[in-house]
């Protein structure tokens, strides 16, 4: 039988994981359910994957439900739209801005320079086409149940990516989400771990063995990208791991469309 004090530790351990999870849930999201400070979005940022879960599941429910009465490939494309309405468009404008600094020259001062600034170059709009063409047509690759199980899949995957690419990368020199997000996670093998367990865990449940396809492809592209990243800008930053959820997101639908369609 539990003892009053472990009762009291417990309840303090929910309360500070419903803590960070609604930090998480006003960082990522546009549900209004306030914010928390950088420290505690950082310090949970581990928890992702269960914001890429809810996000997943409300945005696939909408692509089944609407599936019944929309072509598959309008139904995948919907999926695709609500997920970003829901993000608010936050990754996405971190895969417009890292995809202009890959292309510049210069050394990482530069790219970071360009990386922050508010124009919006050739690179950025061709792999923003690119990466949403290719992700909503595996989207509208799926039907049914089929749909909904594979965005909560690639949006648990997505949101894992960017945990991982924090756990790995190098911190950004200057002080901005990326840092103390990098920050939080560096050396801290069991939220690593904690994080991995929660992505895997939804993944063979939902997919079974094939999962695993899509697990080792995301591993290959975070370490990939964030390897990239480290060589070019001299860091992960906050653009950095928004570009990196939404490049896994595809690669994830299309290793799925691969195994299961």
């Amino acid at each position: 039988m539990c003892s009053a004090g472990q009762n009291t530790s417990l309840l303090k351990v929910l309360r500070l994981v419903t803590k960070g999870l609604k930090g998480l849930f006003g960082f990522l999201t546009i549900i209004p359910v306030g914010m928390e400070s950088i420290d505690d979005i950082a310090r949970y940022f581990f928890l992702c994957p269960i914001v890429g879960l809810i996000i997943g599941a409300v945005a696939g429910a909408a692509g089944f439900a609407s599936n019944f009465f929309l072509p598959d490939l309008i139904a995948g494309f919907l999926v695709l739209v609500i997920i970003q309405l829901l993000t608010g468009f936050h990754h996405l404008d971190g895969l417009l801005d890292f995809s202009d600094a890959t292309m510049a020259r210069g050394d990482s001062k530069r790219r970071l320079e360009i990386m922050h600034d508010m124009f919006t170059g050739a690179a950025a709009v061709a792999s923003g086409v690119i990466v949403l063409a290719l992700t909503g047509l595996a989207f509208g690759s799926f039907s049914g149940l089929e749909i909904l199980k594979v965005a909560v899949v690639a949006e648990v995957v997505a949101k894992e990516s960017m945990v991982l690419a924090a756990y790995l990368g190098k911190k950004p020199a200057y002080e901005g989400m990326g840092y103390y997000v990098v920050e939080s996670m560096k050396n801290k093998h069991v939220k690593a771990v904690a994080s991995l367990l929660l992505c895997a865990v939804t993944g063979f449940v939902l997919l079974g063995f094939q999962f695993v396809w899509v697990l080792v492809a995301m591993t290959v592209a975070v370490l990939v990208l964030g390897s990239y990243a480290d060589k070019t800008l001299g860091c992960v930053t906050g653009d950095v791991m928004g570009a990196i959820n939404e490049i896994n997101r595809m690669i994830a639908l299309l290793m799925m469309v691969a195994v299961m369609a």
